[in-house]
């Protein structure tokens, strides 16, 4: 597991609104086994882009990392990934940078 991975939601319940998570915590800190992640949503118009949330493109599809929700997932929940957002990486630290100093 990388930082910046995508897995599929574990969860078959809450799988239709969060379908993804995205990895936040580095790949270098794994001293439990919970990680940090932030949840991936459709782009559906309904989720607002704030300046702690992130569009990104997944395949053909929209979708919306929401970063002001940062959560933390058992490990062993999570199956292989099914993409990474590398590509956002600046995105998504500028994100976390909102969230935790405020600019």
């Amino acid at each position: 597991m990388r930082q910046f991975d995508v897995h599929a939601n574990p969860s078959v319940r809450s799988r239709l609104h969060v379908p993804y998570f995205v990895i936040l915590q580095s790949h270098l800190i794994a001293t439990t086994n919970l990680t940090i992640v932030a949840p991936i949503v459709p782009q559906d118009g309904r989720s607002a882009f704030t300046l702690i949330s992130v569009t990104i493109q997944l395949g053909s599809d929209e979708f919306v990392a929401m970063v002001g929700e940062v959560t933390s997932i058992d490990t062993h929940h999570l199956g292989r990934p099914v993409g990474n957002l590398r590509a956002y990486e600046d995105d998504i630290r500028r994100a976390l940078d909102r969230l935790f100093t405020g600019f």
